[in-house]
């Protein structure tokens, strides 16, 4: 009598897309057991990807990841969270399934990794300035530029060293990088390097599994181009009256004088919700999520300021948008704040009406004449940088500036006549001195 197998229990899996690609597997370990996720990894050493000796073919492990662990209890879940997985690794391409990369880094998997984890954290137009730099260095370098590999001596070698980072940019200089034919100056030049050297050192840092992506910033200490620093026009008096008298709209004027009031910049002022404005207390609240430098701050309001204020809400409710939570709401969409190109629009129309051909002139000019001003500068540091919402350094190193007839003044007071000094006193014996 042969006793019968007892049935191994059925259980569940789904495979998302292509074997030898970007398979993922969902899967329970048992029946109505937990959910899990299956794929296999490529395995890389200090000198490039492992390979099997017997077979000839790269080595790979299997790896695994508990879904349960992340809240996923059904199939569904599963398969959808198997599908995105794939499709994921499916746009990294072949042999690139996953970030963790220990063997020689290329430029187009360093650049497409920064792009996927870093970029998307980022301001809408920080993000397209570094997609735009993304495809400018894969233009010059190429995508499979050897960003770091470790030598047969065990020290990181590069293929983007110093000669190609100068011939970068010469090419840069010139305009000859395909799809780039502009001649480029020397700032662009020096932010275009910054964006990259971010980049290196992001990949020198640690990631969530103790490894790291590149072991030097092959870019370290190399000179950038510095361009003198440039004039920086400032808003005079006469300027801000012409201007805000010839404004196309209210909000034009309203912002260059809560600028020049508050020494704040433009994009901080256009986005002032109405809740962060205490008219009674004669204060307003800079939210940080608005503030170049992420700061939030409580500062008092002149009384300039708020007279523009209550202008500006005067102006609201006769074009009907009481309702807006903003300051400066949109004229197209009360529920947004006034766009920074229209009111650039705004400024450039204002200046070609009124024949005003200065160059750098604009809202931020208002930020710099309040900064300028002697009475602030004569303010604490620790002040200045409360009111204004930036260092005190940096005031003085980029907001300073002296013009000429400061200087015709300096330069006359050494010029004068130096006035006479008092002769050496005789030293005092306490004696009677002789008739």
């Amino acid at each position: 009598m042969t006793m019968a197998h007892k049935a191994k229990p059925e259980t569940w899996s789904y495979a998302a897309g292509k074997k030898g690609r970007n398979r993922v597997r969902a899967y329970e370990e048992v029946k109505d057991g937990p959910l899990y996720l299956e794929w296999f990894e490529a395995v890389f050493d200090n000198r490039g990807p492992v390979i099997d000796p017997k077979t000839g073919r790269q080595r790979k492990r299997r790896t695994r990841l508990c879904l349960s662990a992340e809240g996923i209890t059904t199939r569904s879940e599963a398969m959808k969270k198997a599908e995105q997985v794939a499709e994921r690794w499916g746009e990294m391409g072949p042999g690139e399934a996953t970030p963790k990369i220990n063997g020689p880094l290329t430029l187009g998997k360093l650049l497409k990794l920064y792009l996927r984890e870093v970029v998307p954290t980022k301001k809408p137009g920080t993000q397209r300035s570094n997609r735009i730099d993304a495809r400018m260095f894969l233009a010059f370098f190429g995508a499979e530029a050897v960003v770091e590999r470790i030598g047969a001596n065990g020290r990181p070698q590069t293929g983007i060293g110093r000669v190609r980072y100068n011939a970068f940019l010469k090419a840069r200089a010139e305009g000859t990088i395909p799809g780039f034919p502009y001649k480029a100056g020397k700032q662009t030049i020096c932010n275009d390097v910054r964006f990259l050297r971010a980049v290196f050192r992001w990949a020198k840092l640690e990631r969530d599994d103790g490894t790291v992506l590149l072991l030097r910033n092959p870019w370290e200490g190399f000179p950038t181009p510095v361009e003198d620093k440039p004039l920086r026009q400032e808003m005079t008096q006469e300027l801000h009256d012409r201007l805000v008298a010839g404004a196309p709209n209210w909000r034009m004027a309203v912002v260059m004088e809560l600028c020049r009031q508050t020494r704040r910049r433009m994009n901080s002022v256009r986005q002032l919700p109405l809740e962060d404005i205490n008219l009674t207390a004669g204060t307003v609240r800079w939210n940080g999520e608005f503030d170049k430098v992420g700061k939030t701050r409580v500062t008092p309001l002149t009384g300039r300021a708020i007279e523009t204020i209550r202008l500006a809400l005067v102006k609201r409710r006769e074009e009907g948008l009481g309702e807006s939570p903003w300051l400066l709401p949109a004229p197209s969409d009360p529920a947004q704040p006034v766009s920074r190109q229209r009111l650039h629009n705004w400024m450039k129309a204002a200046r070609n009406k009124l024949g005003i051909n200065l160059p750098r002139l604009g809202y931020h000019g208002e930020k710099r004449a309040g900064i300028r001003d002697p009475r602030f500068r004569n303010l604490a540091p620790a002040i200045q940088e409360e009111l204004a919402g930036t260092t005190w350094g940096t005031m003085r190193r980029i907001y300073d500036y002296v013009d000429l007839p400061t200087l015709q003044e300096a330069v006359a007071l050494l010029e004068a006549e130096p006035a006479p000094q008092p002769g050496p006193r005789e030293p005092e014996t306490g004696l009677p001195k002789a008739a």
